[in-house]
């Protein structure tokens, strides 16, 4: 049985429609989506984009909860002096599905192209599903389809995944849907026949980076989306790909699936040459009047020292502020001061745990406490703000060994104490952990309606107990340990957690950089 294209004669190339389900408002512009776009457009075919960004779901954690529980939480910093509110966080409330509907009417697609994370794929299900009855087939890409494929495809409304990278299969898709030809065989996809089967087609080596167009499709997404909180102000920012994938084999990520999967000749890890990361930042400058940059990079600071080097020299010519993530390891006296010279505003490090022998087993970290807070002083001595991500409810912790986070956290003064339950990912070491030890069970998907409690079941430590010391974590990291009895009231007094709160955001971010504001309403729009 094959595939066949449907019907638009009126147009030369295939028309793909992206759907991209995002549940959190104010997450940046997925480079994703432009990079695909973009080599849609240069082979012929037309792209167009329905963006749930700004929609209110009647049934999902909408921005407004998502932002009760980074307030909380006390996550991250607030805006300041919003000039225009309704523009950067007002969600609409008309129909998604309605709206959607309307689009895909006007656009009159060959394929919708569904960009999804495990924990957005229920949302784009439903977007899916409410429309199956226009009759158009649908392709489901992203990190998700990539290591779930079978579940993803136990869907009968799901007709297409494409396992890995996309920019070669999609093409290729598109390529047959123009030409009316059977597209049951394209590398990289998972396509449902006419007689319910499925064809497993390999996946096939890595794209080369550097050989995608060196500008991507911004503009797919219009202006609103380029505007996002970073550290309390609301920027006019877009993501530049400097790395795709990573070197580091951290147990809760999918990076190391990602290496498994291709394996071979070429690494899934791949660096983007200085020029092409150069062109893209000057479009963006050009094109869009970006005003700061966001790299896009599991871990920024993966290059070696003549890169690096070749990178700020780049860099000096732009010197626009950005923001980057990369670990504790990366870090030098050099590089720390380099990055501040060209423009580095804040930086983001992946602690995760504060014990060393239960970082190295379980999440898969080798480094002592020592070399960390060592790292971190140097960034603090060199004057950059930096935020710290923690995890806590993973695979057998305790409360104690969560402890054990919050002492680490109290050794520097990092500008945002990041806390995150964890969450059991598809593709990851730990997901297939936790199953085996009957923490979760097989085939349950991960959605943003899981953000406020755990998903693990485990009998050593209560559910409700990890979202309670998330709620505070920042506080038992930042107060006084003669404050900890007030802080451990505040897990389950919502007076006193409140209290505190003012207190917390006071203390903690009302500074001469003016990055905080004592009302904790507007802490919520720091989410990011």
């Amino acid at each position: 049985m094959t595939a066949q294209r449907p019907t638009t004669p009126d147009a030369n190339g295939a028309r793909v429609l992206f759907l991209y389900p995002n549940e959190r408002g104010m997450s940046t512009v997925p480079a994703a989506i432009a990079i695909l776009s973009q080599v849609l457009k240069q082979a012929g075919h037309i792209t167009s984009l329905f963006d749930t960004t700004f929609y209110k779901f009647d049934d999902e954690i909408a921005i407004e909860d998502f932002d009760e529980i980074f307030t909380k939480s006390l996550n991250y910093r607030p805006v300041l002096d919003i000039d225009d509110e309704d523009r950067f966080y007002k969600k609409s409330t008309r129909s998604a599905v309605d709206d959607f509907r309307d689009s895909i009417a006007q656009f009159k697609p060959d394929v919708i192209a569904v960009s999804t994370t495990e924990t957005t794929f229920t949302r784009a299900l439903t977007l899916i599903e409410a429309t199956r009855d226009l009759g158009v087939p649908n392709i489901f890409g992203g990190v998700f389809p990539t290591f779930a494929p079978e579940l993803v495809m136990d869907h009968e409304a799901v007709d297409m995944a494409c396992v890995g990278e996309g920019e070669n299969g999609l093409v290729d898709l598109a390529d047959c849907l123009a030409g009316g030809q059977d597209y049951s065989g394209v590398t990289n996809l998972w396509v449902r026949l006419s007689d319910g089967g499925i064809n497993r087609n390999p996946v096939t080596r890595p794209v080369d980076i550097n050989q995608l167009p060196p500008t991507t499709d911004i503009s797919i997404f219009g202006d609103r989306r380029f505007y996002r909180p970073m550290g309390g102000k609301i920027r006019r920012l877009l993501p530049v790909e400097t790395h795709r994938g990573c070197p580091y084999t951290c147990s809760f990520c999918n990076s190391p699936a990602q290496n498994l999967l291709y394996g071979g000749e070429m690494s899934y890890f791949r660096k983007k040459s200085m020029d092409r990361i150069r062109q893209e930042l000057e479009n963006h400058i050009r094109e869009w009047k970006v005003e700061y940059i966001y790299f896009w990079a599991d871990t920024f600071l993966a290059w070696s020292n003549r890169e690096f080097d070749e990178f700020c020299e780049m860099y000096s010519d732009i010197k626009l502020p950005f923001w980057c993530q990369t670990r504790t390891e990366t870090v030098t006296e050099y590089n720390m001061k380099r990055l501040k010279e060209v423009g580095l505003d804040r930086i983001s490090f992946g602690l995760e745990h504060g014990n060393e022998v239960f970082r190295r087993d379980m999440v898969r970290r080798d480094y002592t406490n020592e070399e960390a807070v060592r790292s971190l002083q140097i960034v603090s001595d060199a004057d950059i703000c930096f935020a710290v991500n923690n995890i806590i409810g993973l695979p057998d912790e305790t409360r104690e060994l969560a402890f054990d986070t919050i002492e680490i956290n109290r050794l520097f003064d990092s500008d945002s104490v990041v806390c995150s339950i964890y969450v059991p990912f598809h593709g990851t070491e730990l997901r297939r952990y936790s199953e085996e030890k009957g923490y979760i069970s097989p085939g349950i998907v991960c959605s943003t309606h899981n953000a406020e409690e755990s998903m693990l079941t485990m009998p050593q430590w209560d559910k409700q107990d990890i979202s309670r010391l998330r709620n505070v974590f920042a506080m038992y990291v930042k107060f006084p340990k003669s404050r900890w009895p007030e802080v451990s009231r505040a897990e389950t007094d919502p007076d006193v957690h409140a209290r505190l709160s003012e207190e917390f955001v006071e203390m903690c971010w009302s500074n001469p950089r003016g990055r905080i504001d004592k009302d904790l309403a507007e802490a919520a729009k720091g989410i990011f």
